[in-house]
Formats: structure tokens, C-alpha cells, sequence
């Protein structure tokens, strides 16, 4: 896959005259490609039926004249409001039965269906007229679904789609019954027509089968609307690819069956906007490595990389010097194929003035133009070398969004979500110097050596028959607390847990409980009596074979002595359990062992817990990427014969060893 490197940008917001020196600046920046156009439906339809494009057409050809291609954006992520004042009906509802009303964006109903000829009017129109440009690499439909709480609602129309869709699921009213347990608090629906969404009602503790329906039935929603505008581009332009700008582990929205008729995966990436946490690495990893997964390992788009200051009216931390730099090649060290900075320059006026892009609102270029025209000269250097590369690594993480959504439903403790899980596992892989592949429980894992499947409680038959055939073929599988629990409709497992991971693990449990998230208990390790502390979950476990191995016990409160980490070899292969969340050190000892013994290990790694390893690779051609996310220099050690590509590194005299600064990027070629 050929690629990219530009910027997202806005001509409908500066006037003409500035666009052929913005076009200019781009071109010394190094750009061959910008995003346009998707949020700019006022004026490629000022009224409706009639049609602009020749504003957008002198716009890309001004970029053209300076060897920049184009991305287009569908714009109906903010239909007009004249749509709107004709069809109060296309807005959204919240649970509380408000309408969420025009000023923003994203304020339409994905199942309004008096939304869809707008919808097929407006990219129809652009597709025909851009079908054959030349310019046009590619298009992103609409903008970040579900931003701002906008998965889900409540209105009538959305009611009536939600019934057909359970009709069309379960076929009676008698079986949806049956598969939420409907008797409890005598809650039978006697008719399809009877059954609400899960709005506002006297306790916030609807039937979970219900909750997590209207979760797969709210993101199926989303995947048919985005579906209508493939189907029109893909008819009117096949070779052009399409994408949709995801938020990497954005919970609420299926994004392996989101990306199953896009042709390329793309991602939003904030670093310096972490939702809650302090700046770190390992979210933005992530991120990547969740994108990535979505096509199967494929290469990705990043269609918003952090260009600047984030924020709407409260601004989030800037970018120090050399950040931007930093961030960028951890997009490219994860499988990134292209990299689109959001924005070129700073809006003076709407809701993102304060969102800051490349150029301050000056429109001066500055130190962060500096920084990405930097970037872009190593960018050019190093496109052939990446172009056709992909990331793979031996281990996996199972991200099941079936699962994230029954612990978002069903937290069990007050805080707890599936992604902690998901994260634990996740960092270790980033500290060690390696990485990991993020992958849907359908993927391929037949090239895989370690599995881990974290609070995997919603398991189907399938399932279940792949972790035993991974394992009986030779390859190791960790499970971990509530691992069996539930059927596919949410209900509990009427059986003995880990339910049918029994036999494989060779334990049995019947009591359990939560542990408070600012609590812990303690554990023990059986081989050097190393300790560790256990949060979040215990459960009691009892060995039921003999063969099964006891790595760990819990070393206090009443359930002392209990095995809190198990394996039993099976087949060729092992199974782990772990019936906790371990500390970091706890996981650190677990990993180091599973993936020694699974043969997990890279091809080169960097043993240092701030600098981030990442390798791609194509055919025996290997490219790998050492980046310090510290404040202090680190030493690394690449391969004998290795050829350097990008590189702040220092020689350190007398040694083959190399010194990387802070913020520090070394990027080199070798073979195996």
C-alpha cells in the first residue's frame, strides 16, 4: 500500500485567496495528500437539489499543482438545518426522551429513514462527479460515529427498527422471552410491538439480555447506515478505497464488523488527550494495535493525528517540542500507512477554535510546521522502505466487544471495565520491548504462539472449540476471572465455572467475589515465593486433575491458600488461569514465563521499559522502530548488519551499543 503523509484541511473556512499558499507550505512540508470536504454540505448543496463543486474543484486542483492528492469526506455527519426544520423526526432522542437538537453535529437518527435520500442525494452526487478524478485516493464516509455519545438512541424510530430487528434475531416474541428471562420482576412481552428500548424507568437495572441486544441491534444500526454510502461509492467509483475515521478503542460500536466492507481501516489518535489518564505510551499503542486488527493486521490510515493543542473549551496539555515528532513514528512503528494531522491550521471561530492544528490562527508557520517539515523530509526518505509492510507479532490480545459490553452493563465492581483488562495485558507487551496483536475472536490465531483472552464471560460454542484445537495444537491460551460465565444471551451458565473451560483447565469454581478497586489481596508465587497483590476479582479455585499445575496461591483473607494461577498442559499446547487481576509485577512474572514457553519472543527488542519496540516486516525484509517515551537517555543494541534509516541515536565509544535521547526515534533495516 502506497504512503501518505498530510493534513486535514478546511478551504470553505479561508478565504480563496489564501488556498494556493497553504497548498505551498503543504508541498514544503512534504504532503501528498489532505482530507477535505467533510463537513462542508452548506456549500457543495446550497439549496437543495442544486450542486457546487467548483469551489472544491479549484481547491484541489491548487493542491494538485503541488503534488497533493485528496481524501473526500461525505458530509453527513451534519446534515443542514433546513433538512432538519423539515424533519424534526431525523433527530436524535436520549433515554430521557429529549430531542438532542441542531448546533453541533451528529444530531441525526441513523434509522431516520426520511434521512436516507438526503443522505443518497448528497454522496451520490459526489460520487459521480469525483468518480474518475484523479486527485481523489480514497473516501471517508461520514465523521467518527458515535462521537459524543451518539451510539445509541431512544426515539420511536429507533424503537420500531430495534423490534424488527428482534423479530428478524429471534423469529417469536416467545423465544425473546425465553432468552432474556423475561419472567423475572414479571417483565413478559406478549408482542414484538410491546418491547421498548432501554430507556429511563424506575431502577437503572434493565434486563441485561435486553441492554446488550440494544447494543449489537445500536451498532448494526450504525454499520447499515454506513453501508448505504458504500454501496453508492463502491457502484460509482470501485477503485477508489473507502474508510471511516474510528476512535481506536472506542467501546460502543462492533468495529471488526464496522470494517468488514471498508477497504482500509482508519484512526483518530489524541495522545495528548488520554480521557482521564496521565500522557502516556501505551494508550495511543493501543489504539494503533486495535486499529489494525480491525482489517485482519492490515496496514491503516490515520485519518486525525494530533497536530497541536487539544480541546474544546477546555484545552488539554500542548505538545512539547518534539512530541509531535514522537507520536508520528509511534503511528508508523504500529502499521500506519498514512499519516493525516488534524488540522492544517487553527479555526478562528466555532466550536474547535481552541482545537489547535499545525499553524496557530495566524496562519504563520511556527515551530510545529517546523516539526512536521522535519518530519516530512524523513517521511519521503523512508516511504519505500515501508511501503508493502505489515506488523505481526507472535502473541495476541482477544478484544471481544460483545464481552466490553456486558462489563459495561454488568461492571461487577463500581469502576471496573473490560478494557482494564485488555490494557493490563496490552502495557506488559509495550514495557518489554516487544509488541502484541490486537485481534476479534473470529480472527486467525493459527499463527500465533500465545493467546491471552481477557474476562472472555460471553463465550459461544465456537469459541470454546477454537481455544481447545489452538491449545491442542500446540499453542498456549490465558483465561482469566469470569472467563465461561455466560451464554451468548448474557444469561449465566448454569453449570460449574469456568463452565466449559473446565476440562481444559482442570479446575472448578464455586465461590468468588469482588474486590474493591482501592483494595487488594495479597499473592503468593509457588516457585520463589515471590509476592504480588491480587484486585479487582477472586475466585476460589479447586484443582479437579492432577496434572494442573498451581503457580500461585492467594495469601490472604479466607480464601488463603486458594490457587490464583493455574496451568495444564493439553495436547501440545498449555492453559493458564488466572483467577485475579495481578499488580504489574504479578503480570510482568506470568508473561515472562508464558511467552519463554510458548516461544513469544521477537526478533529484537530493547530491554528497557520507556523505549517502544516495533517491527515491520515484508517477505525477509524487516524494519524496526526503538522510541523513547522517557526523560532520560536509553541505551539500544541493534542487530549486527543493521542499516539506519532515521536515526538520534549516538554511538557509545567503545561499545556496539547506541545512546537515544529523549523523544528519540532510531528506525534501521536488518534481517533475521
Amino acid at each position: 500500500m502506497a504512503m501518505y503523509f498530510g493534513a486535514c484541511y478546511y478551504p470553505e473556512h479561508w478565504p480563496e485567496s489564501r488556498w494556493a499558499h497553504d497548498a505551498k507550505l503543504m508541498r514544503e512540508a512534504g504532503f501528498n495528500v489532505v482530507r477535505i470536504g467533510e463537513f462542508a454540505w452548506n456549500d457543495l448543496e446550497p439549496e437543495e437539489g442544486r450542486f457546487d463543486f467548483a469551489w472544491l474543484d479549484r481547491c484541489i486542483a491548487l493542491l494538485a499543482d503541488e503534488g497533493i492528492r485528496v481524501i473526500l469526506g461525505t458530509p453527513t455527519a451534519s446534515p443542514p438545518k433546513r433538512i432538519m426544520d423539515r424533519h424534526p423526526e431525523i433527530y436524535k432522542r436520549d433515554m430521557y426522551g429529549h430531542i438532542r437538537g441542531f448546533g453541533t453535529r451528529m444530531h441525526y437518527c441513523f434509522n431516520a429513514e426520511a434521512y436516507v435520500p438526503y443522505v443518497r442525494s448528497i454522496v451520490g452526487a459526489m460520487a459521480e462527479h469525483y468518480k474518475n478524478h484523479p486527485s481523489v485516493i480514497g473516501w471517508q464516509i461520514d465523521n467518527e460515529f458515535g462521537c459524543s455519545d451518539t451510539t445509541w438512541c431512544y426515539c420511536d424510530n429507533c424503537k420500531a427498527a430495534f423490534q424488527r430487528w428482534l423479530r428478524a434475531k429471534y423469529g417469536t416474541v416467545e423465544a425473546v422471552n425465553e432468552a432474556w428471562g423475561t419472567v423475572v420482576w414479571n417483565n413478559r412481552y406478549e408482542s414484538f410491538e410491546a418491547i421498548e428500548t432501554p430507556k429511563l424507568t424506575v431502577y437503572q437495572l434493565h434486563n441485561p439480555g435486553l441492554q446488550l441486544d440494544f447494543r449489537r441491534f445500536s451498532s448494526d444500526a450504525i454499520r447499515a447506515f454506513m453501508n448505504i454510502q458504500v454501496e453508492l461509492l463502491r457502484a460509482a467509483a470501485p477503485g477508489q478505497p473507502i474508510t471511516h475515521n474510528m476512535m481506536g478503542t472506542f467501546n460502543e460500536i462492533d468495529y471488526y464488523k464496522l470494517s468488514e466492507t471498508l477497504d482500509v481501516a482508519g484512526l483518530d489518535i489524541y495522545p495528548n488527550f488520554p480521557n482521564g489518564e496521565a500522557i502516556n505510551p501505551y494508550t495511543p499503542a493501543l489504539f494503533h494495535d486495535a486499529t489494525r486488527g480491525f482489517k485482519g493486521g492490515a496496514g491503516y490510515w490515520v485519518l486525525e493525528h494530533q497536530s497541536g493543542t487539544p480541546g474544546g473549551n477546555i484545552m488539554k496539555p500542548t505538545p512539547k517540542p518534539g512530541e509531535l515528532r514522537r507520536w508520528t513514528y509511534q503511528s508508523l512503528a504500529h502499521g500506519a500507512d498514512a499519516i493525516v494531522y488534524f488540522r492544517w491550521r487553527t479555526a478562528t471561530f466555532g466550536a474547535e477554535e481552541y482545537w489547535h492544528g499545525i499553524l496557530q490562527h495566524s496562519g504563520v508557520p511556527g515551530r510545529k510546521y517546523d516539526e512536521v517539515r522535519r518530519v516530512g523530509q524523513e517521511f519521503a526518505a523512508l516511504a519505500p522502505e515501508l511501503e508493502g509492510t505489515v506488523v505481526r507479532h507472535r502473541a495476541a490480545i482477544v478484544r471481544s466487544f460483545e464481552n466490553d459490553w456486558a462489563f459495561a452493563i454488568q461492571p461487577h465492581t463500581p469502576g471496573y471495565e473490560y478494557l482494564r483488562g485488555v490494557k493490563n495485558y496490552h502495557r506488559y507487551f509495550i514495557e518489554r520491548g516487544d509488541g502484541v496483536d490486537v485481534v476479534s475472536p473470529e480472527a486467525d490465531w493459527s499463527e500465533y504462539r500465545l493467546v491471552m483472552l481477557p474476562n472472555a464471560a460471553i463465550v459461544d460454542d465456537a469459541l470454546v472449540r477454537k481455544v481447545y484445537r489452538f491449545v491442542e495444537d500446540g499453542g498456549t491460551v490465558i483465561l482469566d476471572f469470569r472467563a465461561g460465565s455466560k451464554l451468548p444471551d448474557n444469561r449465566m451458565r448454569p453449570e460449574v465455572l469456568p463452565g466449559p473451560f473446565g476440562p481444559l483447565l482442570g479446575i472448578a469454581i464455586d465461590d468468588y467475589g469482588v474486590i474493591p478497586l482501592e483494595d487488594a489481596q495479597g499473592v503468593s508465587f509457588a516457585d520463589d515465593g515471590e509476592t504480588c497483590q491480587a484486585r479487582v476479582w477472586y475466585d476460589v479455585v479447586e484443582t479437579t486433575d492432577p496434572e494442573t499445575e498451581i503457580l500461585a496461591v492467594f495469601a490472604t483473607d479466607y480464601f488463603a491458600g486458594a490457587p490464583a494461577v493455574t496451568r495444564r498442559r493439553a495436547g501440545r499446547g498449555a492453559a493458564y488461569y488466572v483467577a485475579t487481576e495481578l499488580d504489574r509485577g504479578g503480570m510482568a512474572k506470568l508473561l515472562d514465563r508464558a511467552c519463554e514457553e510458548a516461544g513469544a519472543t521477537p526478533a529484537w527488542r530493547v530491554e528497557h521499559p520507556e523505549v517502544e519496540v516495533s517491527i515491520r516486516e515484508a517477505g525477509d525484509r524487516r524494519i524496526a522502530f526503538a522510541i523513547n517515551h522517557g526523560t532520560e537517555s536509553a541505551v539500544v543494541r541493534p542487530p549486527a548488519g543493521s542499516v539506519t534509516l532515521v536515526g538520534d541515536a549516538t554511538p557509545i565509544e567503545g561499545t556496539d551499543e547506541l545512546s537515544l535521547p529523549p523523544n528519540g526515534v532510531l528506525v534501521f533495516r536488518f534481517s533475521e
